[in-house]
């Protein structure tokens, strides 16, 4: 080896040294830098909230028709009505007296409607007999006045049913001597109280129409009603 060559072997590590002896001087460890780890979050995300279909409405059942009971079995009944005697009242209160009726004033009259319901107004009808009280002939009034109403239905020929009585208008009085005294109402179209009167009735042709009001388990004469022309 010649000894320019041996002369630059030695320069270079000299370099070296010198340069690894600075490095200690100066205090630094020559360590790599910390790396610090990312913070991990410990929860974890919440999921995206997936969109649910709406809850499927179930319909309603549709109502099924159901079929009305016939109210009327015959259509004699229908229609307007005027009342020409009131005989049933004279016989129940006046059981077992002679009596003469001597005749009517005033109006009176049912209006049978096709869908069950009927309407009863009297204007100061006034039925008069004369009672025999011995030797002596007395008049007696029945008068009946007001406004009422009912439902009704026909269930066997023959007989009618009142329901729904609504009679608190109707006035029905006996007068005599001048006095004057309140009698019930059942035998018009039935007991308010009551949830159904039960009526006898019978269609005379077509233009006549019997009535018998449950007065007495029916031993009384009927109203007699004649059509309105």
């Amino acid at each position: 080896m010649n000894i320019l060559r041996r002369f630059l072997i030695v320069l270079l590590t000299a370099v070296v040294a010198a340069g690894l002896s600075a490095c200690a001087g100066s205090g630094d460890s020559g360590s790599l830098p910390e790396i610090t780890s990312p913070i991990i979050p410990t929860a974890l995300p919440s999921p995206v909230p997936t969109q649910t279909a709406p809850p499927t409405e179930v319909p309603s059942p549709l109502p099924t028709e159901t079929t009305a009971p016939d109210l009327v079995l015959e259509p004699c009944i229908i229609g307007r009505w005027v009342v020409v005697d009131a005989a049933p009242y004279f016989q129940t209160a006046f059981e077992g007296t002679d009596i003469t009726y001597v005749g009517t004033s005033g109006n009176a009259w049912y209006q049978f409607n096709p869908m069950g319901q009927l309407f009863f107004e009297a204007i100061q009808f006034t039925q008069t007999a004369s009672i025999k009280a011995g030797s002596t002939d007395v008049l007696m009034d029945v008068i009946i006045d007001g406004p009422g109403f009912a439902d009704y239905r026909v269930e066997e020929i023959g007989k009618i049913v009142f329901s729904n009585v609504a009679s608190s208008s109707v006035t029905l009085e006996v007068e005599i001597f001048g006095e004057r005294e309140l009698l019930d109402t059942v035998g018009l179209f039935g007991d308010p109280a009551a949830a159904e009167t039960v009526f006898l009735y019978d269609c005379q042709g077509s233009n006549r129409l019997l009535l018998t009001p449950p007065l007495k388990n029916y031993d009384v004469f009927p109203l007699i009603l004649e059509r309105y022309p």
